[in-house]
C-alpha cells in the first residue's frame, strides 16, 4: 500500500472514532439529565407543599392526641406521624370494641389538629386490636382535606 493510502485509512478511523466519542458523551449526558438531574428537588414535586408554612402543626401533636386517650381503657397505643401534607394515625385497642364505638373515638384526634389545618392536611387512620378474639379490626378511616367528616371502611365479618 501507498504511503498516501494508509494516511487516508487512518484519517478515516480517526473521524469514526470522534463521532463514536462524541455519541457516548451525548448518551451519557443524556442519561445523567434523565435520571439525575433535578433529583434534589421535593419528592413531593414544586406545588404539592406549597403554602404549608401556612398551617403549622404542634410540635406536641402525638402527645396531645395521645393525652385526649388516656383516661381511656380501651387504648393501647397511639402513633402520630406527618408526612407532607398527610397525618397518619394509628390507634391499638386492646379491647375489642364495635365499628362505631371504634370510628367515634377515633374521630376525637382531630381535635388537636385543629379546623383550620384540616382543610389543608389530609388524615389516615389505621385502628387495630392488639387482643385476642373476634374483632372488626382492622378500621381504616380517611379524611380529606376538602371533606368535613371521616370515611371509615370496615372488613367485612364472616
Amino acid at each position: 500500500m501507498s504511503k498516501s493510502r494508509r494516511k487516508q485509512d487512518n484519517t478515516m478511523l480517526w473521524i469514526l472514532l470522534g463521532i463514536l466519542l462524541v455519541c457516548f458523551l451525548l448518551i451519557g449526558y443524556l442519561f445523567w439529565r434523565y435520571f439525575y438531574a433535578g433529583s434534589s428537588t421535593s419528592k413531593y414535586g414544586d406545588t404539592r407543599l406549597q403554602g404549608i408554612e401556612n398551617y403549622p402543626l404542634s410540635e406536641n401533636l402525638e402527645s396531645d392526641i395521645a393525652a385526649i386517650y388516656k383516661d381511656e381503657k380501651s387504648f393501647d397505643k397511639v402513633t402520630v406521624h406527618v408526612e407532607g401534607k398527610i397525618i397518619y394515625i394509628n390507634l391499638v385497642f386492646k379491647t375489642s370494641l364495635k365499628a362505631d364505638a371504634a370510628e367515634s373515638l377515633a374521630a376525637k384526634a382531630l381535635g388537636p389538629i385543629g379546623t383550620e389545618n384540616l382543610t389543608f392536611y389530609e388524615v389516615q387512620y389505621l385502628l387495630t386490636y392488639s387482643g385476642e378474639g373476634d374483632n372488626v379490626f382492622p378500621i381504616l378511616g380517611s379524611k380529606s382535606n376538602t371533606s368535613t367528616k371521616v370515611t371509615w371502611t370496615v372488613p367485612k365479618q364472616g
